[in-house]
C-alpha cells in the first residue's frame, strides 16, 4: 500500500479524497490542499494537467456538498485558494483550469445542483477581481484575465463554453465590478473590461444572447448613469427624501460614454460584424452619444441615426403600420381559433347525446322488427307456453271427441231402441192382422172387428 501511494501522484490522491462520500475526509483534503498549493507554487509550480486534476476533485467536492450554508462556506474556501498563489502565471493557470473544468462539466450538472455551481462561479470571479485590485489594476494583468474569459465564456470560438455560462456571467459581471472596484476603477480600465463584450456583439450568432448582453451590460450602464438617476427622481416625486439622499450618496461606476460609443461604432463598420447585429449596435451608439450630451435616451429609439440608417422615416412608418395590421390579424385569428375551439368543445359535448339518440332509434327499430317477427312467428321465449297451449287444445279436442263419441253412442242407442219399438209395433200389427184373417176364416164369413163395431156404433 505504501509503495502504491508513493507511485501515485499527489494530484490524483487529492482528487480522490476531495470526492469522498464523508464530509470529514473532504474537509481534511481541502485543508491539506491549501498547504500543498502554497508550498509547491513557490518551488516547482503546477502544470496544466496537474491543475485540471485538482479542479476535477474540487468540482466533485462541491458536487457532494449539501445544505445551503455549508455550500456557501465551501464556495468561499475553494475560491480563496486563488490567494495562495504568489506567482501570477500560476494564479492565471489556476483560473484557466477552473473555467475549462466548468465548461467541460456544465452539461452534466442537474438543475438541483446548478445553483451552487453558479454561486461558485460568482465567488471565483469576485476573487479574481480582488486579486487584480491588489495588483492595482495593472493593464497587462487585466488583459490576461480577460483573455481567459474571452477564451471560454465571452466568445463564440471552438473552445467557447456553453450558453448558460455566458448568460450567467453577463448577469453578474457589472455587479462584481461595482462591488470590488467601485472606488478604485477608472473609466479607462472599465473600458478595457467592456471591450470583450463589444467584440462579442459583432460576432455572436445567438440573437438571444445578444439581446441579453444588451440588456444586462449596456442598458444597465445607461440606467445607472447620472442622467438616468435624474430622470428617475423626476418620475418618483412621492418617494421619501431620505431614500433619495441615500441613493445619491451611493457610489457608482464611472464610464466614458463617448469612448463606448466610438468603440461600438468602429466595430460595427468593420467587415467582421454580422449584418443582423448592426441595428442593435447602432442603437447603442445612439444612446451612448445622447448620454454623453446629457440627454437620457428614450425607449422608443430603434436603429441608428439618420446619416447611417438607410431606412427613411416614411418606410419606417409604413413598417409600423404593417406590423399593427399583422398584430390585428393575429388577434382576429386567435379569436377565430378560440371560437372554433369552443364550438368543437360544444360539439364534442353534444355528439355523445346525438349518438345516444341514434342508438335509441336503432333500438326502437330493432324492437319493431322483433315485434313484427313475433307476429309472424312466435318468440322463442314463449315456446313452453305454446307447448302447454297445444297440449291443452289437444286434451280439449280429445274431451270433445269423447263427448261426441258419448253423444253418438247415446243417439245410436236411442235409434236402436226406437227401431226395436217400431219393429215390435209392426210385429204386433202383423199378429193382429193374422189373427183377424184367421178369425174371418174360422167364422165362415162373420166379420166382427173392433173397427166395424166402432163403425156400427
Amino acid at each position: 500500500m505504501a509503495a502504491s501511494m508513493q507511485l501515485q501522484p499527489a494530484e490524483v490522491y487529492f482528487a480522490q479524497k476531495l470526492a469522498a462520500n464523508e464530509k470529514k475526509i473532504r474537509d481534511r483534503a481541502v485543508k491539506k490542499l491549501r498547504k500543498y498549493i502554497s508550498v509547491r507554487s513557490q518551488s516547482v509550480g503546477f502544470s496544466e494537467d496537474d491543475m485540471l486534476k485538482i479542479w476535477k476533485g474540487l468540482h466533485y467536492c462541491m458536487w457532494m456538498c449539501d445544505k445551503p450554508l455549508v455550500q456557501e462556506d465551501l464556495a468561499d474556501t475553494l475560491s480563496n485558494l486563488l490567494q495562495c498563489f504568489d506567482n501570477n502565471a500560476q494564479a492565471f493557470l489556476f483560473i484557466d483550469a477552473f473555467f475549462q473544468t466548468q465548461c467541460r462539466e456544465w452539461f452534466g450538472i442537474d438543475r438541483l445542483r446548478l445553483d451552487k455551481f453558479m454561486m461558485l462561479i460568482r465567488r471565483v470571479i469576485h476573487q479574481c477581481l480582488l486579486m487584480l485590485k491588489i495588483k492595482k489594476w495593472k493593464v497587462t494583468l487585466v488583459k490576461q484575465f480577460l483573455s481567459i474569459l474571452e477564451k471560454y465564456v465571452i466568445s463564440d470560438g471552438d473552445s467557447a463554453g456553453p450558453d448558460g455560462l455566458k448568460f450567467h456571467l453577463a448577469d453578474i459581471y457589472l455587479d462584481e465590478l461595482s462591488s470590488v472596484g467601485i472606488d478604485s476603477l477608472k473609466p479607462d480600465i472599465l473600458q478595457i473590461f467592456l471591450e470583450p463584450y463589444c467584440t462579442m456583439m459583432t460576432r455572436c450568432q445567438n440573437k438571444h444572447l445578444v439581446s441579453h448582453v444588451v440588456n444586462r451590460i449596456f442598458k444597465n450602464i445607461i440606467d445607472q448613469s447620472d442622467v438616468g438617476k435624474d430622470e428617475e427622481e423626476d418620475d418618483s416625486e412621492d418617494e421619501d427624501e431620505e431614500e433619495n439622499q441615500d441613493a445619491d450618496k451611493a457610489p457608482k461606476l464611472q464610464f466614458d460614454y463617448t469612448a463606448i460609443a466610438d468603440k461600438l461604432f468602429d466595430l460595427a463598420k468593420g467587415n467582421n460584424c454580422l449584418s443582423r447585429n448592426r441595428p442593435a449596435i447602432y442603437d447603442l451608439v445612439k444612446r451612448f452619444k445622447d448620454l454623453a450630451a446629457g440627454i437620457f435616451p428614450s425607449d422608443d429609439i430603434i436603429g441608428s441615426s439618420d446619416e447611417d440608417d438607410p431606412i427613411s422615416n416614411a418606410d419606417f412608418n409604413m413598417a409600423v403600420q404593417r406590423l399593427r395590421k399583422v398584430e390585428k390579424m393575429g388577434i382576429k385569428k386567435k379569436k377565430t381559433k378560440k371560437r372554433k375551439l369552443e364550438e368543437t368543445h360544444e360539439g364534442s359535448e353534444e355528439e355523445p347525446k346525438k349518438k345516444k339518440k341514434k342508438k335509441s332509434k336503432q333500438v326502437v327499430k330493432e324492437d319493431e322488427s322483433q315485434i313484427n317477427g313475433i307476429l309472424d312467428k312466435e318468440p322463442p321465449k314463449k315456446k313452453k307456453n305454446k307447448c302447454k297451449s297445444e297440449q291443452q287444445s289437444k286434451s280439449e279436442s280429445n274431451d270433445k271427441n269423447d263427448e261426441l263419441e258419448g253423444e253418438g253412442h247415446s243417439t245410436t242407442r236411442n235409434l236402436a231402441n226406437n227401431s226395436q219399438k217400431k219393429s215390435r209395433k209392426l210385429k204386433n200389427a202383423a199378429d193382429n192382422a193374422d189373427s183377424f184373417v184367421g178369425g174371418i176364416g174360422e167364422s165362415n164369413g162373420v166379420v166382427s172387428t173392433k173397427k166395424d163395431k166402432k163403425r156400427e156404433k
